[in-house]
């Protein structure tokens, strides 16, 4: 009986971390939460108010939003299309949260890296129209039933800017609860953020990925000559929070060692080497041991309070296979190479703090594309993208950008894929947000940012003329 509990406990605990797979939104911890995962079934009820976590008015609407099936369709559009026949690429033209929806027939589970790059909720305007935007009454009523005992002038005051917030969470809430299903299990997603909802997304990160799924963050430092705030603190800095579908399948290929200093000067067949230390700072009474050189019969004993790096057989066979030269002449030390090939990775752990690509880099490229005029501003550097993509994604892997905006990550696959001899495609997604016919974009004859992006990635496709630059364009229609 004892042995049947003890495979019933198992049994339970696979399930468990079965499901935790598959909603880690419904675990806190490595604990299921049974509000969490009442609410994400039948999607209509508030959540215990207990539970840590991030609440905001809406937050069911946009989680029954994320549960909608895709009412509408995507239209090919040839004349937008750039030689649609020969490309692997995608441009969707329409609004994201359709689009993830329409995506979730042929892509769920098959794209690699997802990159979002949305509006920062600085206090200005986004052209995203889902039902949720909420009014001040509407957001009193909410606070009042709250368990709110009184709401305050002070709270009042706050309403304006608690309004933003809720009209920005419950947009951002479903795209990352769809973005998640559309990846591979050892995809992962990088979300760009500022700091007016850096806390914010990350608590719904963690609730929609799990918290054990977080990689890492990187700080950007965007520029150097920052616009200073009224208290005098310089705001030169963004975000870019990174989570995988499955920690566990998601490895950082981390930066590049410096091996300029490996050469081979005495043409050893075992390659590049530089001198090694042939001393350790720990070990034991056997790696104390004398070595006698061949040549000049003198005796070799490691420093004072150190050991040998190896062993007393590995001597007469490393000096027979050259790694280790012992002189000829007396008074002088012997030689331990290291090999490039002995070195077990030639990438060292990458930095949490991306310091030299400023956002100036990204406007100098946008100048080159467009010596006519600059049609956007402060667009994402792709240097910067070129450290996501290298990070998280493989030759023929596919990536999603889901707010392309000038098109910079597009236009950094092409990049990343001329440097690498790779083939990874791309499929970017920009609603049909219109442009001021007296902005600079506006001037120059672009009437939303969909254009813009499109034209974007044709002239960035013409650096690169050997490589798959076309794109599929369709639109997103009722």
């Amino acid at each position: 009986m004892q042995g049947k509990k003890l495979l019933s406990f198992y049994q339970k605990q696979k399930k468990i971390t079965e499901l935790k797979s598959l909603l880690p939104e419904v675990f806190v911890g490595d604990q299921l939460d049974i509000q969490k995962l009442k609410s994400y079934l039948e999607a209509d009820q508030f959540r215990d108010e207990s539970n840590y976590g991030l609440s905001w008015f809406g937050k069911d609407t946009s989680l029954q939003q994320a549960n909608e099936k895709a009412s509408d369709k995507l239209v090919f559009d040839k004349a937008k299309s750039v030689q649609p026949n020969k490309t692997n690429n995608l441009f969707i033209e329409g609004d994201n949260l359709d689009a993830l929806r329409l995506l979730q027939k042929d892509y769920a589970g098959k794209i690699k890296l997802i990159y979002i790059d949305p509006p920062y909720n600085t206090g200005n305007d986004f052209g995203y129209n889902d039902r949720f935007k909420i009014r001040s009454n509407q957001y009193l009523e909410f606070l009042n039933n709250s368990g709110i005992d009184r709401v305050d002038s002070l709270l009042k005051n706050q309403i304006e800017s608690g309004e933003v917030h809720t009209n920005w969470l419950n947009m951002i809430y479903p795209r990352l609860i769809l973005s998640r299903q559309l990846l591979t299990n050892d995809g992962a997603i990088a979300v760009s953020i500022g700091e007016s909802e850096k806390a914010n997304v990350q608590l719904i990160c963690n609730e929609v990925f799990g918290e054990d799924n977080f990689i890492g963050c990187f700080i950007w430092i965007n520029r150097t000559n920052s616009n200073v705030s009224g208290n005098l603190f310089a705001a030169n800095h963004e975000y870019i929070l990174l989570y995988a579908k499955n920690t566990k399948e998601v490895k950082l290929k981390g930066e590049l060692k410096d091996l300029s200093n490996y050469s081979n000067p005495d043409n050893d067949p075992n390659g590049d080497w530089i001198p090694d230390n042939p001393s350790a700072a720990s070990g034991n009474s056997n790696s104390r041991f004398v070595i006698t050189n061949p040549f000049t019969k003198e005796e070799y004993l490691p420093p004072s309070g150190r050991y040998w790096a190896f062993s007393k057989l590995r001597v007469a066979e490393w000096f027979d296979s050259g790694k280790l030269i012992f002189p000829k002449e007396e008074g002088k030390r012997f030689l331990l190479k290291k090999y490039k090939s002995e070195l077990k990775s030639i990438f060292n752990p990458i930095s949490s703090v991306i310091t030299d690509i400023p956002t100036s880099k990204g406007t100098r490229e946008l100048k080159e594309l467009y010596p006519e005029g600059l049609p956007f501003k402060y667009p994402k550097p792709t240097d910067l993208l070129l450290v996501i993509l290298e990070q998280l994604s493989d030759d023929e892997d596919l990536i999603l950008d889901l707010f392309a905006g000038s098109a910079s990550m597009s236009h950094a696959v092409f990049k990343l894929n001329e440097k690498q001899a790779s083939k990874r495609c791309f499929i970017c997604v920009q609603n049909t947000e219109l442009l001021k016919e007296d902005s600079d974009a506006g001037r120059m004859g672009f009437s939303t940012i969909s254009d813009l992006a499109g034209d974007r990635i044709v002239r960035a496709g013409k650096l690169y003329p050997t490589l798959d630059t076309g794109f599929r364009f369709y639109r997103i229609e009722k």
